[in-house]
C-alpha cells in the first residue's frame, strides 16, 4: 500500500499547494482509492505535480458531507471519468456550522454536478477486505461528537452520523482512514475492533480534531 497525501492544511515541498481540507490517494493491490477531494482543485494540482493520474481511480470515497472533504469533486475536469462515489446517505443536503459571531455558515458538500453515487449506511463492503463503516456509536465518556454543527433547519444538532471509516483488512492488521473523526477517534477505533475482534490495528491515517481534546 502506498499512501499519497494530495490535500492537507500544510505542505513542505516546493510546487505543492495547501488548503483547509483533506484528500488522500491510496494505491493498493486491490486497486486505487481516492479518499476525499478537499474543497477545491488543489488535490488535482498536487496529483499532477506528484505524477499521479486520478482518472485511473477505481473507487472514490467521501468520508463525510462537508465541503472541505468533498467539494473538490466540482473541479474534476471530466465527471464522466469518475468512478462510483461512495458517500453516506446522510452526507447529502445542506448543513451548517455556527460561527463565533452567532451566524450560520453553510458547510455542506455544495456539489453542482451529478455523480454516480453509492449511498452507504453503517456498513458497506466495497470488495472483500475493503469496508466502509458509518454511524459510529459513542462508546467512551471522554469523547463526544464535534459540537457546533447543525442540520438544514439550523436548529437540530448534526450528530455527524455520516462520517465513515475506510478500513483495509490486510494480513498485517487493519489500515484505517478517517476524514475528521467527528464522532471521536477512540470511538471509531473501538468500532473497528468490534467489527474485527481478531485483528490488530496496524495503521491509522486521519484528521482527528484533537485541538478540542483535554
Amino acid at each position: 500500500m502506498k499512501v499519497n497525501i494530495l490535500t492537507d492544511n500544510r505542505v513542505s515541498k516546493r510546487g505543492l499547494l495547501a488548503e483547509h481540507g483533506l484528500s488522500i490517494f491510496i494505491e493498493t493491490v486491490k486497486g486505487d482509492f481516492l479518499f476525499d477531494t478537499g474543497q477545491s482543485a488543489v488535490y488535482l494540482h498536487n496529483a499532477q505535480k506528484m505524477g499521479l493520474d486520478l482518472t485511473k481511480t477505481d473507487h472514490l470515497i467521501i468520508s463525510h458531507g462537508h465541503y472541505d472533504h468533498g467539494g473538490g469533486l466540482n473541479y474534476f475536469p471530466n465527471p464522466d471519468q469518475l468512478p462510483l462515489v461512495y458517500v453516506h446517505e446522510k452526507a447529502l443536503g445542506k448543513r451548517y456550522k455556527i460561527m463565533p459571531d452567532g451566524n450560520f455558515q453553510e458547510v455542506g458538500l455544495g456539489w453542482s454536478s451529478e455523480f454516480k453515487l453509492v449511498q452507504t449506511q453503517d456498513y458497506y463492503q466495497i470488495m472483500p477486505g475493503v469496508i466502509l463503516c458509518g454511524n459510529i456509536p459513542q462508546t467512551v465518556e471522554f469523547e463526544t461528537v464535534t459540537p457546533g454543527f447543525y442540520q438544514a433547519d439550523k436548529q437540530t444538532p448534526d450528530l455527524l452520523e455520516d462520517e465513515q471509516m475506510l478500513i483495509f483488512n490486510v494480513a498485517g492488521g487493519l489500515c484505517i482512514f478517517l476524514g475528521c473523526s467527528h464522532p471521536g477517534v477512540a470511538n471509531c477505533l473501538n468500532q473497528a475492533k468490534k467489527l474485527f475482534p481478531s485483528k490488530n490495528i496496524n495503521t491509522l491515517v486521519a484528521g482527528m480534531h484533537l485541538n478540542i481534546a483535554s
